[in-house]
């Protein structure tokens, strides 16, 4: 980092590639943040001092939940990234203001805008399953959610309440919803449900459209492409992913589907061998992972799709060609299998904060007989590990509940979004929520040096196999020098 300082200052460093370097040092210097925490309970204020004071007896070690039953999902607005909203399985849904804080590393976030049953009619009965933010205003306004009530909700956010405006009755179970940012966009919502389609809900009429049908188990996760505002890819319990086309109708739709088999993908039938057979498009036996696919996610800028499945594989596509890039992250990945289902998906760094070549995923492990707490760091197009984010504080015991990790423990880390400009736009910051009610900060730090456990041990087995080598060429030396004494 100070040869890019000094190169800046020489003006041989273009402004660009001064700001990748900085914010790539920034994501791989994530770590634990405990003294950021999130409390839905108001505070206490003391009346010597002015409103906002906090009451003098208040235990800063005192636990604090977001949600008593556990935070199910996180969103944060993509224009400032200042705001965040959380949904639980109380069921309510809380608006952050991720400012609040300034740059300091002992805060409590309070919340600025909450609703639930007891505060409105119309807000949902059953635990919340996924939040989004209208990306196109500002200063956010419209928040949309989806519940196990079999709802999906149109709110406004008018501090300090939440409002349900309109309420889409999609008589299924909806598990994750998706509204794509792209300028162009048609105003549809992308529902993935329990009914084996991907559901298109109109925000002009105010109709729950029509269904895309394809896929024929439960639909668990569904992404907009970033960069062609009609297409949509889908995960499912099937094990499968397809691509829709939206400007299509009924069953011509799904117009792809992903093969791990296939390292080649699409080849224009011009160009290929004569002895080459191009696989169709769209197969009905093609399958993505050997397992319910649980997220599916496009980069950035829509070259390659990634997938995650049950079978504890992420997989990288080729967006262009549907290629199994073969991209393989190593045995530590884990997404076990569990009865309740929910969308289960990577957050991927927007290019422009990497370096070309390290695109970086971060990957919150799922082990229900295990669940220890731990966020991976991989490269992308390599699948190289970077680093582990471990949680601090959580033991084994406390995880584990006759042999099974509890829904409700701390270990477990239902979600994960982040944010790029970071605590008065001084860093980047990650959240997770997890099954205790518990959201945590991840924040930008200075390395300071210190190995967890493993790399320690990594780096005490590459010690030893230094002094082995060193007792041999000392060894070999030794002999060299007997000899010509001799």
């Amino acid at each position: 980092m100070n040869s890019y300082l000094l190169n800046r200052a020489l003006g041989s460093v273009a402004p660009n590639e001064f700001h990748t370097a900085q914010t790539e040092r920034l994501v791989r210097n994530l770590e634990p943040a405990p003294g950021i925490r999130f409390s839905s309970r108001k505070a206490v204020p003391d009346q010597s001092e002015d409103d906002t004071t906090l009451n003098p007896d208040f235990d800063p070690t005192e636990k604090l939940y977001a949600h008593k039953s556990g935070v199910n999902c996180l969103a944060i607005d993509q224009f400032e990234g200042r705001y965040m909203i959380s949904g639980g399985a109380d069921p309510s849904i809380h608006l952050w203001d991720l400012e609040s804080r300034g740059s300091e590393l002992e805060h409590i976030h309070r919340a600025c805008a909450s609703v639930s049953k007891p505060s409105h009619s119309a807000a949902h009965t059953h635990a919340i399953t996924s939040l989004s933010i209208y990306p196109f205003d500002p200063v956010p306004s419209t928040i949309f959610s989806t519940a196990h009530d079999g709802t999906l909700k149109w709110s406004a956010l008018q501090s300090p309440e939440i409002t349900p405006l309109h309420t889409f009755n999609l008589d299924c179970t909806p598990y994750a919803h998706s509204f794509s940012s792209a300028p162009a966009s048609t105003l549809l919502l992308a529902v993935a449900t329990s009914d084996q389609s991907v559901r298109l809900v109109d925000l002009r009429s105010g109709l729950a459209t029509h269904g895309l049908p394809g896929h024929n188990a439960p639909v668990l996760s569904v992404a907009w492409a970033p960069h062609k505002p009609y297409l949509l890819a889908s995960g499912s319990v099937d094990n499968r992913v397809i691509i829709f086309d939206v400007r299509k109708g009924g069953h011509n739709s799904a117009i792809a589907t992903l093969d791990m088999d296939d390292p080649v993908g699409l080849v224009n039938p011009a160009s290929a061998p004569n002895s080459y057979t191009a696989r169709a498009a769209f197969s009905p036996t093609a399958r993505a992972h050997n397992g319910p696919v649980t997220g599916v996610r496009w980069t950035s800028n829509g070259s390659h799709i990634v997938s995650t499945g049950q079978d504890a594989r992420i997989r990288v596509w080729d967006a262009a060609s549907g290629a199994n890039t073969l991209v393989h992250f190593g045995p530590r990945v884990r997404n076990s299998s569990t009865s309740h289902l929910a969308e289960r998906a990577p957050v991927l760094v927007p290019k422009g904060f990497m370096t070309p070549g390290h695109e970086t995923l971060l990957w919150p492990n799922f082990n229900e007989q295990d669940d220890r707490g731990e966020i991976f760091m991989f490269e992308l197009r390599e699948g190289t590990f970077v680093k582990r984010l471990k949680l601090p504080g959580v033991a084994m015991s406390q995880s584990q509940v006759r042999g099974r990790a509890s829904a409700l423990s701390a270990a477990r880390i239902t979600d994960l979004v982040w944010r790029g400009n970071g605590a008065s736009g001084e860093g980047v910051e990650l959240f997770s929520a997890h099954g205790d009610g518990t959201i945590r900060s991840w924040v930008s730090r200075e390395e300071d040096g210190e190995l967890d456990e493993e790399e320690e041990a990594a780096e005490a087995t590459r010690k030893r196999k230094r002094d082995v080598l060193d007792d041999i060429y000392k060894g070999f030396l030794g002999a060299e020098e007997a000899r010509s004494f001799t």
